[in-house]
């Protein structure tokens, strides 16, 4: 049944493609790396599940992580970049794990946090407490603050977190210090580092017009008053790629660029962003249908970023980016 439905979803998702963007799937290609014996690490991420306990978005978001499941070379991990629940109620964290306890997607998961993870009618210090459960629930990491560090296949995952429960993020001088010291020793050896933050650094990707204010201020859509901060300490290391959602933008490249100044991988110099779009949400620009990600595969020499449908096991072969290592 399940495979019945991925088939009219990859039908139904193929024609929404060409009317949202000229970009066609690839139905036929196996869900593995492009040089598997020679990939070192291969990942998915998505970002912005924003589950709910409802029937629709537990059912896109396991149709993604069955697709995961079955792929045709075993992840590595899946990374969500934050909003996983709609409010950080614990009957969406509830809902959520449910979902990910019915299959087995990737050895390891990575989660952020995002905005609408710290909304709960409570506080935020019940919203933090919902995300340490519910991390080791499905991770089974242990973590103790919103921002930590793991190692994957001996590459490292930095993953920030906001200590607020506002729009914007907000990141303590003690995370920022964290984030320095962290930076320093696991850049050292000149590997990929990842970092994982539901927000974009400011005025990347078309910030903040590609916010959707009517009247947007500079910092919109962006981290906020801490960016500068966070993006000096990146860029003072090669071989960062840096992981966002928040945006719910599609998946854009040039001709986004042109027209909306929205492309969802930007790099400077050896600092590379990549904006994930909303994985439950119709998407704004580029590539609009949901259940959408990326998927990466480090090479010694190179990473390759490759868009994908995880609903419906689709390769989408106008978005693929190879970005040399330095």
């Amino acid at each position: 049944m399940v495979f019945i439905i991925k088939k009219i979803l990859s039908l139904i998702t193929s024609l929404l493609v060409l009317v949202s963007w000229p970009v066609f799937g690839n139905f036929k290609e196996k869900s593995e790396p492009i040089n598997p014996d020679e990939c070192r690490l291969n990942f998915a991420v998505i970002s912005d599940t924003h589950m709910k306990d409802e029937f629709i978005r537990q059912f896109m978001v396991e149709l993604g992580l069955e697709g995961m499941e079955k792929s045709d070379s075993r992840l590595d991990a899946l990374v969500v970049s934050g909003d996983l629940t709609d409010h950080g109620e614990y009957d969406e964290w509830t809902a959520l794990a449910e979902s990910f306890s019915k299959y087995d997607p990737a050895d390891e998961i990575v989660l952020a946090c995002g905005n609408h993870d710290t909304w709960t009618d409570e506080s935020f210090d019940k919203a933090k407490e919902n995300f340490i459960e519910f991390n080791d629930k499905i991770s089974g990491r242990e973590i103790s603050e919103m921002y930590y560090l793991t190692e994957i296949n001996g590459y490292p995952f930095v993953v920030l977190g906001s200590e607020t429960d506002r729009t914007a993020a907000y990141f303590s001088p003690e995370q920022l210090s964290w984030l320095d010291a962290t930076m320093a020793e696991v850049a050292e050896d000149g590997k990929p580092v990842f970092v994982v933050s539901h927000w974009p650094i400011n005025q990347s990707h078309g910030l903040p017009e590609t916010w959707g204010d009517d009247e947007p201020e500079p910092d919109d859509g962006g981290i906020g008053d801490e960016s500068a901060a966070v993006e000096e300490i990146l860029k003072k290391y090669d071989n960062v790629f840096m992981i966002s959602g928040h945006l719910h933008n599609g998946i854009g490249d040039k001709g986004t660029k042109s027209i909306w100044d929205y492309a969802s991988v930007e790099s400077d110099g050896s600092f590379h962003s990549i904006n994930l779009p909303a994985y439950t949400y119709f998407n704004a620009r580029g590539q609009m249908v949901n259940g959408n990600g990326f998927n990466f595969e480090v090479y010694d020499d190179e990473v390759v970023i490759r868009a994908r449908s995880y609903s419906a096991d689709i390769w989408y072969t106008s978005y693929e980016y190879v970005i040399p290592l330095v």
